[in-house]
């Protein structure tokens, strides 16, 4: 490979590492072509980018940005699922899943998300399940408002009733006076 190509496949990974909340690096070596088709078209409607690196370049990137932990996962081939939507990708990771001589493809090598790595498989159901943070601070919220619109109904209906009694208490004292 010629290294002007080198250099700009480069800075695309790590633009893109930079772009993106959620990294997920994946193998889906055994793969067909009809297969990697499908796989392929399901990200790309699911706004992911997909890309195949060689593990050599990843490796000059993981270096630069200090992700070393991650070179335990630069075997056979890596590709790469960008995305700024939280578990979309472990989602279609699993839609996409097949079993070829007692192994599954896609195989998820490791997730990069919310500064935390997930390595392996074994995680794939726990990244489906996870939430972003905005998701968790709406979750926050909704129930806050929620609270509160109880409170200022409860408080509304409190005094309503009080003033009723009030205006109720007036006309019969007003009344009783009459007589």
């Amino acid at each position: 490979m010629y290294n002007k190509k080198k250099i700009k496949i480069l800075y695309k990974i790590k633009k893109n590492f930079k772009k993106y909340k959620y990294i997920y690096f994946i193998n889906i070596y055994k793969f067909n072509s009809d297969l990697f088709y499908k796989f392929k078209e399901d990200c790309y409607n699911n706004d992911i980018k997909l890309m195949n690196v060689k593990n050599t370049l990843l490796k000059i990137i993981l270096k630069k940005i200090k992700k070393t932990n991650l070179f335990k996962i630069l075997i056979n081939n890596t590709f790469i699922m960008y995305s700024n939507n939280i578990n979309i990708c472990p989602i279609i990771i699993k839609k996409h899943k097949i079993y070829i001589d007692n192994q599954s493809y896609p195989s998820l090598k490791a997730a990069y998300l919310n500064d935390y790595v997930y390595f392996g498989e074994k995680n794939l159901n726990k990244l489906i399940h996870i939430k972003s943070k905005e998701e968790y601070l709406f979750n926050i919220l909704l129930d806050l408002n929620n609270i509160f619109s109880n409170l200022i109904l409860n408080y509304k209906n409190y005094y309503n009733n009080k003033i009723l009694n009030i205006v109720t208490t007036l006309k019969n004292t007003k009344n009783e006076q009459n007589k």
